[in-house]
Formats: structure tokens, C-alpha cells, sequence
């Protein structure tokens, strides 16, 4: 019995003789891990950098490794120490893959982040029957460049837009909105806004310029904008509202600046539109009949209430006086009127004098001498100084057939 309690002592020292020699044969094939390292800056403000390490570790081996001691150093173009963080480690099973993730945060204190310099340091190691630990140091560098991420610097979305609201004694009065987006991952700078209206000639007619500032990654920034531009904006054929800037990034030895330029097609404003956003035009017609050995004798009086901000020209008015008999008309003279000037909030009055002589009476082909009415049309433009767009007027009024006393139109506007 005691010679084979032997036997059998003696086979399972063997036993773990030949299974240690073939383990530490094992252990002394420890393959290394395939590594690969992403070291990526992520978002950049004028004061400091984040950073993200993402390792990549592949075990190649039949047997669990373990990952230790995992550290990251970053170093400045000029060798200044800048960061240093840990990743956590852990144990990664054979012929299996396993991903590393960790940022950090460098605070940049006035030297060179051009180029930045990551060392990545970690102990790799087994361990059998806790007895038998191999371990191997790893060690690489990865250099992270911030001229990369300059590279990729993207444009922000711009939206404007501006819109005619109002005649002011200075011209055209436009505001609007501007609306500038951030697309990138880093923060940048706006600066040197300007919004410019031109006319298709390219001849600049007004420009404003607008308060910059910071857009956060993904941020905004919004600006009202006003604007007044030259009355001769009214006669363009075409309005171009162009917007103008730069952009830049400046931050750890990296200054970089992209121009912007935004074009957009503003709709010609209309005179009429705006001059009735001010009140409303009051016209007056008045016929005063004189009998002379010539003629009849039509005074015409017409008078203009201007109730907008700005001074307006009558030009172009035309008087003309018909006879009406049922519904028959028959033109019996007209006469041009003065152009006059009428000043803001202000009352302005013509007169034309239209002799009708007496044959037109008995020759109207009416076959009697007085008609049912007179009537009076005034045709005419009225108009900014200086602008050709005009605000065509048609007024109408009517006269009993009375050439003993005045007579007042109460007139019908045409615009």
C-alpha cells in the first residue's frame, strides 16, 4: 500500500514538472499585444485644449493578458511637460480585442501647442497559478498636431436677411437679422461684420457695419441689423444685400482667419408700399366758372396733403375737363399743371386755368348746350425728389353745370 501511495506521488510530481515546463515554454512565447493609438484634439478655445486618447489593444495570444500602470504624457514642441492622465486598465482574453477611451483637459499657459507630443506608457503581463508573472513594458509615442484641426476649419452657416420698412428724411430705411452658425468642434471668432446694398451696377448705396463676437462649438450668433440707404435705391433694377467678414481661430500658437462673403437678392421696394406706411394722401379738387367774351373760364384748384416724413414731388399732372351727357363724355380742353414741391405734413396747391370757348358747347355734338356734368380728371405722378419711381395718381371729380358760382369736386382716387 505504501509503494503505491508512492507510485503515484512520484507520477503527479512528474506530471506538474512536464506541465510547468510546458507552461513556461508558453510564457517565454508571450506574444507582445498589437497596439494602435488615436490621440485626437477635440474642441480648442483661446485658453485650453481637450484631448482624446483611444487605444486599440489586440491580444494575440491563447492566454489572458492584463494591462497595467496605463499613462499618457503630453509634452509641448518645446519639450514642456503640459498633461498627464491615466487610463484604467484591465485584462483583455486571449485572441480578443479591447478598446481604451479617455480625455483630457491641457490649460495652455503661453508655450507652443502646434505639435504636441503624447508618450503612452503600460506594463503588459500574465500570470500562472499565481505563481509564475511575466511582464513586458510597452511604451509609444504619438504626436497630435493642432494644425490639423485648423485644417478642417468650416465656414459658419450664414442666414441674413433685410427688408424695406420705412421712407425716413435720410433716405430708405431697411432692417433686418443675421444669423451665423458654428459648425466646427472648436470655438472660433467673428469679426469685421459688415452688410453692404448695392444697386446691379455694383454702385454701393448703403452699408452697416455689425458687432462681432465668440461662437461656442456648435453655437450661434445672432445681430440685428438697421440700415438707410440713398432714395435712388428706389430706381435700381436690382438690390444686392451682400454680407462680408472673417473668421478666425486663434489659440496655443495657431492663428488662422477665413474671409466670408454672403450674397442675397433684395426685392426693390415699392414707393407706394412705403409712402403708405406714413398716412394717407387727401386731394382736393375745386372749379370755379367765369363767363368772358372769349370763353368759359375753368379755374381749377388742386390741393395735395403730403403725410409722410418726407418731401414729395407733384410732376407730370395733367387737367382735363369733359362734359358728360347721360353716359356719353366728350373731352373739352385740358391744360398741364405746375410741378410743385409739397414738404412733409404740409398742403400744396395748383391751379390751371382751361378756357373752354362756346363753339365747344354748341359743337359737343351733345345737340344742347349744358351737359348733366362737368367732370375734372387730374392724371399726374407723385414721386420722391430725385427718384424717377413714381407713385402714379388718376383723380375725378364732378362739377354741376352752374357758371354762376363755385363749384367743389369731391374727388375719386386712381393709384
Amino acid at each position: 500500500m505504501k509503494k503505491l501511495i508512492v507510485i503515484i506521488l512520484i507520477a503527479l510530481f512528474v506530471i506538474n514538472v512536464i506541465g510547468a515546463a510546458f507552461l513556461f515554454l508558453d510564457i517565454q512565447i508571450l506574444k507582445a499585444p498589437i497596439i494602435s493609438v488615436e490621440i485626437d484634439p477635440t474642441t480648442i478655445t483661446p485658453d485650453e485644449l481637450n484631448i482624446q486618447a483611444t487605444i486599440y489593444i489586440m491580444n494575440p495570444n491563447p492566454f489572458d493578458v492584463s494591462i497595467e500602470n496605463f499613462r499618457v504624457t503630453s509634452t509641448a514642441r518645446d519639450g514642456y511637460e503640459i498633461g498627464q492622465f491615466t487610463i484604467p486598465g484591465g485584462t483583455i482574453s486571449g485572441k480578443r480585442n479591447q478598446t481604451f477611451i479617455a480625455q483630457d483637459r491641457l490649460a495652455f499657459n503661453g508655450h507652443d501647442y502646434t505639435r504636441i507630443q503624447n508618450t503612452i506608457r503600460a506594463e503588459i503581463s500574465i500570470t500562472v497559478l499565481n505563481i509564475i508573472k511575466k511582464t513586458i513594458p510597452f511604451e509609444m509615442t504619438v504626436n497630435a498636431s493642432l494644425d490639423n484641426i485648423t485644417e478642417t476649419l468650416a465656414v459658419p452657416t450664414v442666414h441674413f436677411q433685410v427688408t424695406p420698412d420705412d421712407l425716413t428724411p435720410d433716405g430708405v430705411h431697411f432692417s433686418g437679422s443675421l444669423e451665423m452658425y458654428n459648425p466646427n468642434l472648436f470655438e472660433i471668432t467673428a469679426h469685421d461684420l459688415s452688410v453692404s446694398i448695392s444697386d446691379e451696377n455694383e454702385e454701393s448705396l448703403g452699408t452697416v457695419q455689425l458687432q462681432g463676437g465668440i461662437l461656442e462649438p456648435a453655437g450661434s450668433l445672432t445681430r440685428n441689423l438697421t440700415i438707410t440707404v440713398l432714395y435712388k435705391t428706389l430706381d435700381a433694377k436690382t438690390i444686392n444685400a451682400t454680407f462680408q467678414g472673417k473668421v478666425s481661430v486663434i489659440a496655443a500658437g495657431i492663428n488662422k482667419t477665413l474671409p466670408l462673403i454672403v450674397d442675397a437678392h433684395v426685392k426693390v421696394p415699392d414707393i407706394l408700399t412705403l409712402l403708405s406706411l406714413n398716412g394717407t394722401f387727401d386731394f382736393n379738387l375745386t372749379g370755379n366758372f367765369k363767363l368772358r367774351v372769349r370763353g368759359v373760364m375753368c379755374y381749377v384748384d388742386f390741393s395735395i396733403y403730403n403725410p409722410s416724413k418726407i418731401p414729395l414731388d407733384a410732376r407730370d399732372l395733367v387737367c382735363s375737363i369733359y362734359r358728360l351727357d347721360k353716359n356719353t363724355s366728350r373731352l373739352l380742353g385740358h391744360q398741364n399743371m405746375t410741378p410743385c414741391s409739397i414738404e412733409p405734413k404740409q398742403e400744396e396747391c395748383v391751379r390751371s386755368i382751361i378756357v373752354l370757348h362756346y363753339y365747344q358747347f354748341f359743337f359737343s355734338g351733345a345737340h344742347r348746350l349744358l351737359p348733366d356734368w362737368f367732370v375734372l380728371t387730374i392724371r399726374g405722378n407723385i414721386s420722391i425728389t430725385g427718384v424717377h419711381q413714381a407713385l402714379p395718381i388718376a383723380i375725378t371729380g364732378y362739377l354741376e353745370p352752374h357758371f354762376l358760382f363755385n363749384s367743389t369736386a369731391t374727388p375719386r382716387l386712381h393709384v
